[in-house]
């Protein structure tokens, strides 16, 4: 085999864990925002169409939360799309120092890592190797969405 074949398969293999390690990543983080979404009331108003996730297709989490189209939370289905102007978002997967949604109300903002500044009603946060979430109920009654205590007492912070 010749040596430069040999460093490029091995350079490879050198990085397949880390690029495996953030795909489980994704795909946890993507599980969280279904189940977070699964103990989350919304206003009536949303119940009579498909719970729609927007996400930018350039987000890390993209690939993984697109894996939850036609899935179910109570009796809607999941519907992954980019945001766009007039799209009604009940989940906005955000990255961040992302902006606030608009007040219009019935969206979750949840925040993947947030830094400083606004972290939506729900922040993912990884921590000592863990992911753990935080929630922010003024800002989840702010736009018009209630969480179940089963939720609430598995958070890491309420505030």
């Amino acid at each position: 085999m010749r040596s430069e074949t040999f460093a490029a398969i091995a350079l490879a293999l050198a990085f397949l864990p880390s690029a495996r390690a953030q795909t489980d990543d994704a795909m946890l983080k993507a599980a969280y925002i279904y189940n977070i979404a699964q103990f989350t009331t919304w206003p009536a108003a949303a119940a009579t169409r498909p719970l729609i996730i927007c996400v930018d297709s350039g987000h890390a989490l993209w690939q993984s939360v697109r894996q939850l189209q036609g899935k179910l939370v109570g009796d809607r289905k999941v519907a992954v799309v980019e945001p766009a102007a007039g799209t009604p978002c009940d989940v906005a997967v955000l990255r961040a120092g992302a902006r606030r949604p608009a007040a219009d109300g019935g969206t979750l903002a949840i925040v993947d890592e947030p830094g400083s500044g606004y972290a939506g009603a729900v922040a993912l946060v990884e921590e000592d190797q863990h992911l753990r979430f935080d929630i922010d109920t003024a800002e989840a009654a702010r736009a018009g969405l209630r969480f179940s205590s089963r939720l609430l007492r598995l958070a890491r912070n309420v505030r």
